[in-house]
């Protein structure tokens, strides 16, 4: 089983996605991060990244560039045949690249193609860029296959994750990362367009204003689509990544009069990311990508060289799997029938010895199995309620903890300074890991002798509670 590594790094952290299979099936397997200050060793964190996912060797990394510091351009060919798209793509980038064609990487995908004429999303960024992208990656230990961008994350993540939830097509996913976010527009399993903004969480927190600004660049974005393509509209829209994304949606959706899905960053992948918040859906969506789904902006010189590099790397592996099979044929052939008869008469009598033993050393080990499960289970919920009181800042006095095993909730009750600090605790709960889902019972407004104060009760529900 092949083993693929997808690296991107933004101006707040750095994150490796890792995932096993081969050919068009992919299965995530890992996604970690850590945070990055300014003026830090990108390479050197990612070493220790890479080592902390214990891949070894991936026989793939793909780096993840910012869809800010590409240029993409949609265009009209008046062709379908492959050869010719590729031809009058060449010439449009010599043409109209705002740099000149040997200081560029240009790659390209057909969008769709109707009547005899073809739309065609041309991606393209500075060779230095690309190169300086490698050489990190060189220098963290890594062997680069390709470099493509964030957006194109996004829509392997879509074609993968999103595509269950049945949103209405064309849908722009809005993805909010720590320091960016990118606006992509998808449909028919295609990327159409995108757009990103050197802003995300991190800019954005603590901003009452925060739904505001995103309705604002949804509609820019928008706009943009009716220039590049026109009758193309947005039908639905899907918010994930980071933030209180469920406190945007109603909203969002009000003022853009779209349906409005929320994914949170938990619950964008299927495995829990390990280290700093971030919005894993670009990384991990490379991570799993077909063969060919996403745009490659790798120099030339360098994809040759990866590819001898793999054609040196297989004969070698033929070599050594021929003579591996010399040396067993040979082996093979010393071995007498007569010795092949002891044996197996040996097994026997050993395996009627042992069987008993193996009955007993099996019923104990499923002994130890549901004894640890138990104590598993009594540690997460040992970690739920220590991280309850932590996340219980001063202005919020619990009177009682109660947890209810038949219905598998804590309840707690309280005081606190007034009504939005309850709402404040309750978003602190909600993101707390072991926690699934936090309920409001009551609150109530009362005078004391020591000012205002809001009597509530919450109901936690855990992800695990001890029976």
């Amino acid at each position: 089983m092949a083993t693929r590594l997808a690296v991107e790094w933004t101006r707040g952290s750095v994150r490796v996605a890792v995932a096993e299979g081969g050919g068009s099936r992919w299965r995530l397997r890992s996604v970690r991060s850590q945070p990055m200050p300014s003026g830090a060793d990108v390479a050197a964190a990612l070493r220790s990244l890479a080592a902390a996912s214990a891949v070894g060797s991936a026989e793939e990394v793909i780096g993840v560039l910012p869809r800010e510091q590409v240029i993409t351009r949609i265009v009209r060919f008046p062709s379908t045949d492959a050869a010719e798209i590729a031809q009058m793509a060449e010439l449009y980038a010599k043409a109209q690249l705002p740099y000149t064609r040997d200081q560029a990487v240009v790659d390209s995908r057909v969008l769709r193609q109707e009547q005899g004429f073809s739309t065609v999303a041309l991606v393209a960024c500075q060779r230095d860029l690309a190169e300086r992208h490698l050489a990190v990656l060189r220098d963290a230990g890594l062997s680069c296959a390709a470099v493509t961008v964030s957006s194109w994350g996004v829509l392997a993540w879509c074609l993968g994750a999103v595509l269950a939830h049945a949103a209405p097509e064309p849908v722009l996913i809005v993805n909010i990362d720590d320091t960016r976010t990118d606006f992509v527009l998808i449909a028919g399993r295609r990327l159409l367009a995108s757009r990103s903004i050197a802003q995300g969480a991190h800019e954005w927190q603590g901003l009452s204003e925060t739904a505001e600004l995103l309705v604002t660049e949804v509609e820019r974005t928008r706009g943009t689509l009716r220039k590049e393509l026109p009758g193309t509209e947005a039908r639905s829209l899907i918010l994930t990544g980071l933030g209180a994304l469920a406190q945007w949606r109603e909203p969002v959706a009000q003022r853009l009069g779209l349906p409005v899905t929320v994914i949170e960053a938990a619950q964008a992948v299927e495995i829990p990311v390990e280290g700093v918040p971030i919005s894993p859906v670009a990384v991990a969506g490379v991570a799993v990508s077909e063969p060919g789904g996403v745009v490659n902006l790798s120099p030339s010189e360098a994809r040759t060289q990866l590819r001898q590099h793999r054609q040196l790397r297989e004969f070698a592996m033929v070599g050594g799997m021929l003579a591996g099979a010399v040396v067993l044929g040979a082996a093979l052939l010393g071995l007498g029938v007569l010795r092949d008869q002891r044996m197996a008469g040996r097994l026997d009598h050993a395996v009627k010895t042992l069987e008993p033993k193996a009955r007993q050393v099996r019923d104990r080990g499923r002994s130890v199995q549901l004894v640890r499960a138990l104590f598993d289970e009594r540690r997460r919920f040992a970690a739920t309620l220590a991280g309850i009181f932590r996340a219980t800042p001063p202005p919020v006095t619990l009177e009682a903890l109660t947890v209810e095993q038949a219905r598998r909730e804590i309840v707690l009750r309280g005081i606190a300074a007034s009504t939005q600090t309850v709402l404040d605790y309750i978003q602190q709960l909600e993101r707390l890991e072991g926690v699934e889902a936090v309920e409001l019972k009551y609150s109530t407004s009362r005078s004391t002798s020591s000012g205002e104060r809001t009597d509530f009760e919450l109901v936690l529900r855990p992800r695990g509670v001890p029976s």
